[in-house]
């Protein structure tokens, strides 16, 4: 079954930019203060309700606060607008650092924002294989680090998923690679306009889409009009191969972000 989800990178535009980084005692702090969001992300749920769409993976960075308290009103909002959340996408550090302090404390960051999903209720994490060029070395500390993290997240209920993003793992083949080296049940994430920056984006495709238990959907506008020829043909693709999972619709403008997540759920919905 195939159900519609958004990111919360679709309204990037409305939050104000977080980023989180540990001092030395390693407690998360805070360094996006000075960007004032637009949009409460307390009442995303809310407008994910109206806007009929009930499945949320929601970007670390835009979380404005990870105290308990805070991370627990978010998860009553999102229970209160029947919203689930899929993943906690978790972009920072960098998992196939050569240098043995970097990798550790990415690993270690990596689960503090596990628990985090954890505490949201998340049913999962996607995770980044690391931003390294995709070398032998570079490719094994990676897959000994998601073996360490997958293991942890099953450990505390969370489903951990892998995508076609960065340079360690944007190509198929490489992710590929990490994800058997990793010899546990990985999730995939295929991400569409992550694709457009291989060497040939449709046999990216067509490489990952048979291995994707998710999928992040970014096609074309012409002001607020979906290329409709072109959702068509990604559309044939996902159904193709029997594709049974949510699809998050990806909008990367920072206007009528709404108006944009209807056109393209209503021209994904004709087909399904």
């Amino acid at each position: 079954m195939i159900e519609l989800a958004i990111s919360s990178w679709s309204l990037h535009g409305q939050f104000g930019q977080v980023w989180y980084e540990p001092d030395p005692d390693k407690v998360m702090i805070n360094h996006g203060g000075q960007n004032p969001a637009n949009l409460d992300l307390l009442d995303l749920p809310a407008q994910m309700a109206e806007n009929g769409i009930f499945v949320l993976e929601l970007c670390n960075f835009h979380l404005p606060s990870v105290e308990n308290s805070y991370l627990l009103r978010l998860k009553q909002a999102m229970q209160d607008a029947g919203v689930s959340l899929a993943n906690l996408l978790i972009d920072t550090g960098n998992l196939s650092a050569a240098d043995d302090a970097d990798w550790l404390d990415s690993i270690k960051m990596a689960s503090f924002w596990q628990d985090i999903a954890q505490t949201l209720g998340a049913k999962g994490v996607r995770l980044d294989c690391g931003t390294d060029a995709p070398t032998p070395a570079a490719i094994e500390r990676s897959a000994r680090a998601l073996q360490e993290l997958f293991d942890y997240g099953h450990k505390i209920g969370l489903s951990t998923t892998v995508e076609n993003w960065r340079q360690l793992s944007l190509e198929p083949v490489n992710l590929l690679e990490i994800m058997r080296q990793v010899d546990r049940p990985l999730k995939l994430c295929v991400d569409f306009g992550n694709a457009e920056k291989t060497a040939d984006k449709m046999a990216t495709l067509e490489t990952l889409l048979p291995h994707a238990n998710s999928i992040h959907l970014k096609v074309n506008f012409d002001g607020l009009a979906v290329d409709v020829d072109e959702l068509n043909t990604y559309m044939a693709m996902i159904q193709q191969v029997n594709f049974a999972g949510h699809i998050s619709l990806i909008v990367g403008e920072t206007s009528d972000e709404w108006e944009r997540i209807q056109a393209m759920k209503a021209a994904v919905e004709r087909v399904l």
